[in-house]
């Protein structure tokens, strides 16, 4: 007995080693790239060396000198450096025109009586006095107003005095201008629970007569309870702004591919966000992040350790929305070849302390391509190799493929796969006129954005190290991918393609199982539509690879053979729907599911097809804020969607009807096919668009 016990100790105990080798699973996600070239990117990216970035930066909020504004800014200055020291190639700074910006100067607010006391002083915080407030030397009483009501204003006799608020003072703004007062004191903070201490990075209206003052809750709270108790609060506000000029500079470098009319990868991060207050997550992290992607490839290629790519990588440090839409426009001759890019915004948070995650954001329908792919299968990849399996044996559960800083956590990669989310630099790339698809990197949520607390402290050298792996990897596969590359891109679109068409087939069949009869012909059709949608967009997906290898049949026919299978895979889908919609019919005791009919309007929107003039190209990016009021009363329609509109309208391949699907499938609450028809005229009148019957 004993022997058979000692027997089974022993086999389960080499079962169990045995097991300890097997971190992976049948779902266990695998890498677009070699391993070996994973493993040598992974390994030379530096968490730390991107975090000391972020500390020379944006170490606190400070005053930017008036100095800088006539030369060259402290960032520029330092990027332009460091790229310099690293031994990247065709470094430089390009200045595109000037930029006039708010700055301040020096701002103090003393209370006078009933006692002596300073309260605030943009010496101490910047983010203190509001950006767009005017100059100031007034000495007079507080007035608490609460909320900010207009109401609350006006039964609060404020000419000539200071209102003290809880809500923003941009809210309050153009009522406190209005009744007299002499400036704002807010306290309005966006998490108070989370961080009472913290400041927004707020503003006014510029050309403002007046001032705000922003307060901490804690210390608003304070002088709230003096002034509702009936103190008589006298200050002293003393303010000094400026109206200043700078260039619009973009320090920027490209590591030389081998064959320089095989298209760039571009990597983008803003580097300012205005020139007044700056933050170590936004987006010092970004510019960290993609500055050590710089030296991390340039250093393995220039080593011999990893093959120069066949196209260029280039990275950008620019000015937010105003210094990529300038680049953009300026450099129509590179955008034209670049394949796709990475824009990092925000990617150095401290995730678990924040319940945040690494988000990657999509392109629309309206850009598809393989770029989306490519990155989500390093998300998972990161997330798979970046946590303990159960079956590795006794003690503590070792990663497959750790990626950790020495000063940065220890924990798993938190990290979520989402739709499109604008708001940032990818926004320019992906605009119509621009037509370059980009997808964004971002923690969030972010319990400092935009705050005085936006700090080094709140960003973890392991995360900064896992985006800049991420990054470093998906920028060099796609610029060294040849035809065994595209392959391997098509395999991973073509499988994910049929994953997420299943899933909007099991979406669609709930949908069916849950409608009432009134509404179940409805609902059978908008969900065919769909299937016919996301159908249509991994298509669109699949042929964006042969860019990578125009020449190789191989390719071709391996992505024919795909789209044909995606083809068949819809018609069963639509199939199964129909099915599942008699079967609704039949429950519900309504009559018969009739075959899916098209409207007079959907006939008639099914054969329009537009198309995107040379002349959209030319506009650049910004050319539908000047619409000339005349055609925009003419039409009167302004759609939510207008960009996805255009975008989806650009190559001519998708009927008015189509768009309208595709919008559907994306959106949910689309313009109708009326609007997207008037928006689409409106354009034609612009010759922005074209029409093809």
């Amino acid at each position: 007995m004993k022997k058979n016990i000692a027997f089974i100790a022993v086999a389960a105990s080499v079962c169990w080693a045995a097991n300890a080798q097997n971190y992976t699973s049948p779902f266990t996600p695998l890498n677009l790239l070699d391993e070996h070239t994973y493993d040598l990117i992974a390994g030379e990216a530096s968490g730390e060396q991107a975090y000391y970035h972020i500390l020379e930066l944006a170490p606190y909020e400070k005053d930017r000198k008036a100095e800088e504004y006539q030369g060259e800014l402290h960032e520029t200055t330092y990027v332009y450096g460091k790229l310099k020291e690293y031994g990247l190639p065709n470094v430089q700074v390009e200045r595109l025109g000037k930029v006039k910006t708010w700055d301040g100067v020096s701002a103090t607010l003393w209370e006078v009586s009933p006692k002596t006391s300073k309260i605030a002083d943009y010496r101490d915080l910047t983010a203190f006095l509001a950006q767009g407030s005017a100059n100031a030397d007034v000495q007079t009483q507080l007035v608490w107003v609460g909320r900010g009501t207009s109401e609350e204003i006006k039964a609060a006799n404020v000419k000539g005095k200071i209102i003290v608020t809880e809500t923003a003072g941009a809210r309050v703004h153009n009522d406190a201008v209005q009744a007299g007062a002499a400036g704002i004191i807010s306290y309005y903070a966006p998490r108070p629970l989370i961080d009472p201490i913290q400041i927004p990075n707020a503003s006014i209206p510029g050309n403002s007569p007046i001032f705000c003052f922003n307060l901490p809750p804690r210390e608003g709270y304070a002088l709230k309870d003096r002034l509702t108790a009936g103190d008589s609060i006298v200050v002293h506000a003393k303010v000094e702004t400026a109206s200043v000029e700078t260039d619009l500079q973009i320090p920027t470098c490209y590591i030389p591919g081998t064959d320089s009319q095989a298209g760039e990868v571009l990597l983008s991060a803003h580097l300012f966000e205005g020139y007044v207050k700056l933050g170590a997550n936004d987006n010092s992290s970004g510019a960290a992040a993609i500055l050590d992607v710089a030296r991390t490839l340039n250093q393995l290629i220039e080593a011999g350790d990893i093959p120069r790519p066949k196209r260029n990588i280039r990275f950008l440090w620019i000015p937010e929305i105003s210094g990529s839409a300038a680049w953009a426009n300026q450099h129509k001759d590179i955008t034209a070849k670049t394949l796709c890019v990475l824009n990092l915004d925000m990617v150095g948070l401290w995730l678990s302390k924040s319940n945040s995650y690494l988000c990657l954001h999509r392109t629309t329908m309206g850009n598809p391509h393989y770029v989306n792919d490519v990155t989500e299968a390093l998300f998972h990849y990161v997330g798979a190799t970046n946590k303990g399996f159960t079956a590795t044996g006794a003690g503590r559960p070792e990663p497959l493929k750790p990626i950790f800083s020495i000063t940065g956590s220890h924990d798993p990669f938190y990290y979520s796969v989402g739709a499109h989310q604008g708001s940032s630099d990818h926004e320019v790339f992906n605009d119509f006129s621009v037509g370059v698809p980009a997808i964004m990197m971002v923690t969030w949520p972010d319990n400092y954005y935009h705050t005085s607390g936006d700090r080094p402290e709140i960003c973890d050298p392991t995360q900064l190290r896992r985006s800049i792996v991420i990054a470093a990897t998906a920028a060099y596969l796609i610029a060294s991918a040849s035809e065994e590359g595209a392959l391997r891109i098509a395999g991973e679109v073509s499988s994910n393609a049929v994953k997420r068409l299943a899933l909007i087939q099991q979406l669609n069949a709930k949908r069916i199982n849950e409608a009432k009869a009134e509404d179940l012909q409805a609902v059978y059709k908008r969900a065919v539509f769909d299937v016919e949608a996301y159908a249509g967009n991994e298509k669109a997906t699949l042929l964006s690879i042969p860019e990578l290898t125009p020449a190789s049949t191989v390719v071709k026919k391996f992505i024919d053979t795909r789209i044909a299978d995606i083809q068949k895979i819809s018609k069963l889908n639509i199939a199964g729907l129909e099915e599942s919609a008699k079967a609704r019919a039949e429950v519900l005791h309504s009559p018969p599911l009739k075959p899916i009919a098209l409207s007079e309007e959907e006939q008639k929107a099914s054969k329009r097809y537009p198309q995107a003039t040379s002349a959209a190209g030319e506009a650049g990016f910004g050319a539908l804020r000047n619409i000339p009021p005349d055609v925009q009363n003419k039409y009167n329609v302004r759609p939510r969607n207008g960009g996805e509109i255009l975008r989806l309208a650009r190559k001519g391949t998708n009927s008015v009807l189509d768009i309208k699907k595709l919008l559907d499938a994306q959106f949910p609450h689309a313009e109708s096919l009326e609007e997207i028809t008037l928006y689409l005229e409106l354009l034609k009148e612009l010759n922005l668009i074209s029409w093809r019957f």
